[in-house]
């Protein structure tokens, strides 16, 4: 598995760097002034990794950091380590098309990390799948909201129909006194004058009496209907009521674990911050107390959510007309408070324990010491110094902890002085400096124990290393700063590339070869080159002699978005946008250029053919070996077209001879014109040698046949319907990329001039015939 590329947000001076892609060489270059935030971009590396950030990296606006990196997978490997739980619709398939995956390393405001399966198109495929869960459960709520409401009508109705019914209750009997009275006064006046009034009154009264009892034996009818209701409602409500306080109960635990988790933060930053060991024991006994609250909070957090969980699918089936004991059988069945997706969090931590491991070469831990302890080698937790480059110089070895079982002393300083010429001389093949004229330098451990001068170890064993020319046997410490970085360095690359266990390493190496001569940077290049199929390796740099000309696209170049201002935020270019870096930053690469024209002799005083650009010289520089072009002719690649002009001039004032090489896009048609027009006046006789402009040819790349380009350019078979040049333009393809790894595969294969089929050995043969005019 490999990094393909990362994106880092909110670490020191970068605010976003957007993507930055890694060179498919496994050897990215990052390139950039001092405090452009170079080492950020390792450092963040990093932090992705081991998950710790400090609040130095912080920014002063106090976003919180993140860290994302793109991954290459098998998705037979993905489909395996995730094959406990489902995934959201579309994601296998986006793996299985993409073969890749994101990871996303990010901190909260307690600088407490998370990592978590993401990237734009995963990320949507759980977004889908996040919001349908939240239709789903929302749906759910409202249903059993719309029970509840429904349900305190229901109860509310038979508390108004028992109000109607006292009512009532007191109309009849009122309308009871009144007949009541009416009988009464009847009696006494039947046989008076007024008796015929006392009997109207008692039919009134009567009738008003039936009539009262009447609308009484509805109101008690409709109150028993109503009460009845109302009881049933009631009944089965209390399984709604059960997931409303399990929902309220669990909100109540999710606060209090919130809660804990901030105090027991906060105590942790106290204890860390402690300068005395007094407070230091007081806030650690104190920690103890508050994790051991904050396990039994999480404890009940993980109850109280499975139960509301559970309540709630019950109560929803129940409410939908399912009885209580088929609700129950199906929530039973179903065990809807086991989740059966991955969370991004899950998956994430899952496929965390896949991915390379990062390597940061540091000096504390990383040079190799004057001595170490067995024991501290041993020892899992040890924090002893040098301690990686002991553990790397006994993993090349190929020792393990039973090799220092050997009773025999003597047998074993045979294997020791054995081992040490196996590696003093494979060391050879990378570091090619001498001490004096012929004195190499080699590398030496030896077992001692402690005698009575340390009486606390008497008896103990030791390793101790040893840096010996032909005249001196020094300790490491005792050899100059370069000597030791660069054989730790090797220690740490060749043990990585050994590959004893499967995990896969990435190197983050910050400034190599800081402290060594020009020639020895050289050989750390070679170190990389060596073991660049076996590790992959991100190094920051400031010397053009850990660059290769020829391997522009490993290169990153990190500037502030505001020269001269180091509070600005840093901006990354990658290598297809190198051309938009500043002059300063790419200061290594203009190095390296002029050191290659000088050493190689590329500016002379006549024949030198100025080049739109890299690619342009790397295509012609190939074929003028598969031509055998016997002509003296030496290329001037120009950063790009805009600036031949700047090198035209130059020369004229160096008073060299030079020609011109530009195609027919828009860029160099107006070069070609405006040194035609500056120089000859566009006399067309006297400009035809020295301005060579292809007519025919946007780019050099069309200068190749369909054919030939897929072939030997793309490694591809597809359909090509427009030229060369367009169809790169229109696919974002890094021409100098494509050109270098042309080379590369015409030197590997040993390819000849006649491969190339005919129309694209007569487009070359014709361009050199033509440059041959200008020649002397």
């Amino acid at each position: 598995m490999e990094l393909v590329s990362f994106r880092i947000y909110n670490y020191r001076s970068i605010v976003d760097t957007g993507w930055c892609e890694l060179s498919s060489d496994n050897i990215t270059g990052i390139i950039g002034q001092n405090e452009s935030g170079k080492t950020s971009i390792l450092e963040a590396l990093y932090s992705f990794y081991s998950g710790i950030v400090n609040e130095d990296i912080v920014r002063s606006d106090l976003s919180n950091p993140k860290v994302s990196c793109t991954f290459e997978i098998q998705p037979e490997t993905f489909e395996q380590v995730l094959i406990a739980k489902n995934l959201p619709e579309g994601l296998l398939n986006y793996v299985r098309t993409s073969h890749s995956f994101t990871l996303t390393r990010s901190w909260d405001d307690h600088l407490e990390p998370s990592i978590y399966l993401d990237g734009v198109e995963i990320s949507g495929f759980y977004s889908r799948y996040e919001q349908n869960l939240k239709e789903r459960e929302a749906e759910m709520q409202k249903r059993i909201n719309e029970y509840i409401t429904k349900k305190e009508e229901i109860v509310k109705e038979a508390e108004n129909a028992e109000d109607q019914l006292r009512e009532e209750a007191r109309n009849l009997e009122n309308a009871s006194d009144l007949l009541n009275d009416a009988k009464k006064e009847y009696k006494l006046l039947k046989k008076t004058p007024n008796g015929k009034y006392a009997e109207e009154k008692l039919e009134d009264a009567q009738k008003l009496f039936e009539e009262t009892r009447r609308i009484c034996e509805i109101a008690d009818q409709e109150f028993d209907i109503k009460r009845q209701k109302a009881d049933e409602a009631l009944y089965h409500a209390r399984i709604v009521d059960d997931s409303v306080k399990a929902t309220f109960s669990f909100a109540e635990i999710e606060e209090k674990l919130r809660k804990s988790f901030i105090a027991l933060h906060e105590i942790q930053k106290a204890f860390d911050n402690a300068k005395k060991e007094k407070e230091r024991r007081g806030f650690q006994n104190e920690m103890e107390h508050l994790n051991k609250e904050y396990i039994q909070i999480a404890k009940e957090y993980e109850h109280y959510k499975k139960r509301a969980i559970v309540k709630k699918h019950l109560a929803f089936k129940f409410i939908s007309g399912k009885s209580l004991a088929l609700a129950e059988k199906e929530v039973m069945k179903e065990k809807p408070e086991i989740e059966t997706y991955f969370s991004k969090e899950e998956a994430g931590y899952i496929l965390y324990e896949l991915i390379p491991e990062f390597v940061f070469f540091e000096d504390f831990s990383s040079l190799l010491p004057n001595r170490i302890d067995l024991e501290e080698i041993m020892k899992v937790d040890s924090q002893s110094e040098g301690l990686r480059a002991a553990r790397n110089y006994l993993s090349i070895s190929g020792l393990t902890p039973d090799f220092f079982n050997e009773t025999s002393s003597r047998i074993l300083k045979q294997k020791i002085e054995k081992l040490n010429k196996e590696v003093t001389l494979d060391f050879h093949d990378f570091w090619k400096q001498n001490i004096g004229k012929e004195n190499k330098i080699s590398i030496n451990f030896e077992l001692e124990h402690y005698d009575n001068s340390d009486p606390d170890k008497v008896g103990q064993p030791y390793l101790e290393f040893w840096i010996k020319d032909k005249f001196d046997r020094l300790y490491p410490k005792q050899r100059s700063r370069g000597v030791r970085w660069f054989l730790s360095f090797y220690l740490e690359l060749k043990s990585s590339s050994l590959g004893r266990d499967e995990r896969s390493r990435i190197m983050l190496i910050d400034e190599p070869g800081l402290s060594l001569h020009a020639r020895a940077q050289e050989d750390v290049l070679k170190v990389f080159e060596h073991l660049k199929d076996k590790v992959q390796i991100i190094y920051s740099t400031h010397s053009s002699h850990l660059i290769d000309i020829r391997k522009l696209y490993r290169l990153l170049a990190v500037q502030r978005a505001i020269e001269n201002d180091e509070s600005s935020e840093t901006k990354v270019y990658n290598a297809r946008s190198l051309a938009f870096a500043s002059a300063d930053t790419l200061s290594p690469v203009y190095t390296l250029i002029g050191t290659s024209l000088n050493e190689q002799q590329f500016v002379h005083k006549n024949n030198n053919l100025i080049l739109e650009d890299i690619t342009t010289y790397y295509y012609l520089t190939a074929f003028r070996k598969l031509i055998d072009y016997k002509n003296e002719i030496f290329f001037l690649p120009a950063s790009n077209v805009s600036n031949i002009t700047t090198m035209v001039n130059i020369l004229l004032g160096w008073g060299l001879d030079f020609m011109v090489l530009t195609g027919n896009r828009t860029e160099g048609k107006n070069v070609h014109k405006e040194l035609k027009t500056s120089l000859y006046l566009n006399d067309e006789k006297a400009s035809r040698e020295h301005l060579i402009h292809m007519d025919n040819f946007a780019t050099i790349e069309d200068l190749f046949s369909t054919l030939d380009f897929k072939k030997y350019i793309l490694h591809k078979r597809i359909g090509i319907p427009e030229s060369n040049s367009d169809y790169i333009e229109e696919n974002n393809l890094m021409r100098p990329l494509l050109a270098s790894g042309f080379m590369d595969f015409i030197e590997e294969n040993d390819l000849q001039f006649d491969a190339f089929d005919e129309e694209t050995q007569e487009n070359f043969e014709n361009l050199f015939k033509i440059l041959g005019r200008g020649l002397k």
